[in-house]
């Protein structure tokens, strides 16, 4: 599907150029075609027309865009926000630049960027505000243009198409920097709003990865997975334009999470499934597919032309309501692994919510201590406990639930826990009684119930799972109708039920599995060491391992992939793209020992001068300090990008030593086949 898009967009646009040319139209454009500026008005007796989205105006706002990377306090940043900024102030906005910079830890460098905030106001001082949102900047070496320039161009040419409609709303097209970097330019933004303007706003719409040819699936982002009144308006719009119904689902972080941290309704539009390219140096405009973008925009367009109008009422109280049935407790799942060690801004960030500091010490060591307590609802129980989280050094070390006042007796605890986690692992007995210990080796989360005098203590601390493993299936030689090897049989399959996961996961094994010849690949491996722990493996067989005839012959090799990191209990994916680049690194470490390709590699690049190459897109050698590419992901991107340019540096040249072997551009041609990828 991606490809047609693409395919009818190149037509369109070539179409576009054409009857441009030939009646000799001037298009919106500061770089080739003047834009619409605030002294062209409106006769007064005209009717203000909803306009469809110029899928060229987005083709070369992407191109200015996405240039060169933009990470935040650069001055390829500035460049942008000033091209931005004109851009607003032509089609009648008032914009205003927000410069900041943001430290959270006192040992780490401050972090610094511009936020941009367009607003159109309307005629009443208290009227309903809605913002439009998306970031500008980028990770270093990235150009960004699904992650972020596409959310960017969507959030301009809407501004360019509203600002001639009639309104009863004020509309604030807000673009943040250090996005990348803890979001650190949504949180100044949020600390310049005054109470008055967080009450009037009925919500806000956050443009992420947009538009990228792989995937046109949309979905519509909450905290919880549940409605907003923005998201139902949008799905409705979604409907009735393109004959699509956008799903809601469950994103836990992203800029929508930082709204609705600060009390503020707020969905994200964003595609089901990332890019390949996402965050690389790879994530360039040929990635987008422009007339996608388009039709989110014309949705997106429509959907605020009919809250900002004057003929309907206004939003907030609707708005209000959808966000009162909210559960202000964030809800702990069994499946979803608390994260240790991450920071307090990245808690506040998954809860969505801001925590109250109940501790400040430091320990024995001089480490910072810390505590902040949030509402949270625990192992499927329809009870809000007050839970402490304790951050050593500025790193989640500890969770805790003091049972005094959580309603919840220690008994009653004890029976939940064993319910949720079975049989205590361990039990131990304290001065005020018998203390149970579970371990929940999925999520590496180790859980203890201690009795007190008159309550209880419940704590949940991370701890070390050893590798188990799952299941088992024999790889088969390729034959001569399939040039690619297969799944054989599944071994041990008489002593143990299969989790129906396992398909699943090897379903897409299946497809980047080596072609006949190239390696001794004899077994896949399903394990799990818990998530968030290693995601693939290679094993060598060693020669003890082998049988007899075949010591002395190429070494054989068995992948191992973890069930946990991949998929979640129900079967869906955790992060689907990860997991398809985590088992091509995989298949780079397979043939890096396989035959003279990691030697040839090695003898190729040991002696490569990078000291006078100007490095990707303009950024100098050192500047950044980007390091050089290994084998396994510069076989990566050997398979998901296309031949690179002359001009990419050691990148391309790492990249480009790969086709001199028939054998992987043909394996590289398959597995593109088998992912419905497809050459620009």
């Amino acid at each position: 599907m991606g490809d047609s898009r693409k395919l009818r967009g190149a037509m369109l646009l070539t179409a576009m150029l054409a009857a441009a040319s030939a009646a000799g139209c001037a298009g919106p454009s500061t770089r080739i075609l003047p834009r619409e500026s605030r002294e062209q008005r409106r006769e007064p007796d005209e009717l203000p027309l909803l306009e469809e989205g110029n899928p060229f105006y987005m083709q070369e706002e992407l191109e200015t865009l996405a240039a060169s990377p933009r990470v935040g306090g650069s001055e390829e940043e500035k460049k942008i926000v000033r091209y931005m900024k004109q851009l607003l102030e032509d089609y009648g906005y008032e914009v205003t630049m927000q410069s900041f910079s943001w430290q959270e830890n006192p040992e780490e460098a401050a972090l610094s960027g511009i936020n941009l905030e367009a607003v159109r106001k309307a005629s009443s001082e208290d009227a309903d505000i809605l913002i439009i949102a998306a970031h500008h900047d980028t990770v270093p070496y990235s150009p960004g243009a699904g992650d972020g320039a596409a959310g960017v161009a969507a959030l301009l040419e809407t501004a360019r198409l509203l600002s001639r409609m009639p309104t009863d709303t004020e509309l604030r097209f807000v673009s943040f920097s250090a996005y990348a970097k803890e979001q650190a330019g949504c949180r100044c933004y949020f600390a310049s709003l005054t109470g008055a303007e967080r009450a009037r706003v009925i919500g806000a719409v956050q443009l992420d990865e947009l538009g990228f040819g792989r995937d046109g699936g949309l979905v519509l982002g909450t905290i919880d997975g549940k409605p907003t009144f923005l998201g139902d308006s949008l799905k409705t719009t979604g409907q009735e334009l393109l004959r699509e119904s956008w799903p809601y689902g469950q994103r836990e972080t992203g800029g929508h999470a930082r709204f609705v941290q600060e009390g503020i309704p707020a969905v994200s539009l964003s595609q089901r499934l990332e890019s390949y390219e996402s965050g690389s140096r790879f994530d360039t405009i040929r990635t987008v597919d422009i007339e996608r973008l388009t039709q989110v925009v014309n949705v997106l367009s429509r959907t605020v032309s009919d809250i900002m109008s004057p003929d309907t009422p206004s939003m907030l109280a609707k708005s209000r309501h959808y966000n009162d049935l909210r559960d202000r407790a964030y809800i702990q799942h069994r499946q979803t692994p608390i994260p240790f060690g991450e920071k307090p801004f990245e808690t506040e960030r998954r809860l969505g919510m801001r925590g109250s500091q109940t501790v400040e010490n430091t320990d024995n060591e001089g480490n910072s201590i810390r505590a902040y307590q949030y509402p949270v609802k625990w192992f499927g129980v329809d009870q809000t406990l007050l839970t402490d989280f304790y951050y050593v050094a500025g790193e989640l070390d500890l969770v805790s639930i003091d049972g005094d006042g959580a309603g919840v007796d220690f008994e009653e605890m004890r029976h939940r826990l064993e319910s949720v986690y079975g049989e205590p692992a361990e039990l131990w007995e304290g001065p005020a009684g018998t203390e149970y210990v579970w371990q929940d080796p999925v999520c590496t989360t180790l859980v203890s119930l201690s009795p007190l005098q008159d309550s209880y203590r419940l704590e949940l601390r991370n701890y070390e799972t050893e590798r188990t493993l799952l299941d088992s299936y024999e790889i088969i030689p390729a034959s001569g109708q399939n040039p690619q090897m297969g799944l054989g049989r599944r071994e041990g399959a008489e002593q143990k039920a299969q989790d129906p996961r396992v398909n699943v996961l090897m379903a897409k094994v299946r497809q980047f599995l080596p072609l006949g010849g190239q390696a001794e690949l004899i077994r896949a491996d399903i394990y799990t060491d818990g998530i968030g722990g290693t995601s693939t493996s290679l094993e060598v067989l060693s020669e003890d391992d082998r049988e007899p005839e075949a010591q002395g012959q190429p070494p054989r090799f068995v992948w191992g992939i973890d069930l946990e990191d991949a998929l979640h209990r129900d079967g869906r994916w955790r992060h689907e793209t990860e997991t398809e680049r985590q088992i091509l690194l995989l298949c780079g470490r397979l043939f890096q020992q396989t035959g003279t390709y990691g030697d040839d590699f090695e003898k190729t690049f040991s002696e490569w001068d990078t000291s006078q190459e100007q490095v990707f897109l303009g950024v100098k050698p050192g500047d950044l300090g980007e390091p050089e590419p290994s084998f396994e992901e510069s076989f990566l991107w050997f398979v998901l990008t296309d031949h690179p340019g002359e001009a990419d540096g050691i990148w391309g040249a790492r990249i480009r030593f790969f086709y001199q072997y028939e054998e992987l551009t043909a394996y590289r041609t398959q597995i593109r086949n088998n992912l419905r990828m497809r050459e620009f």
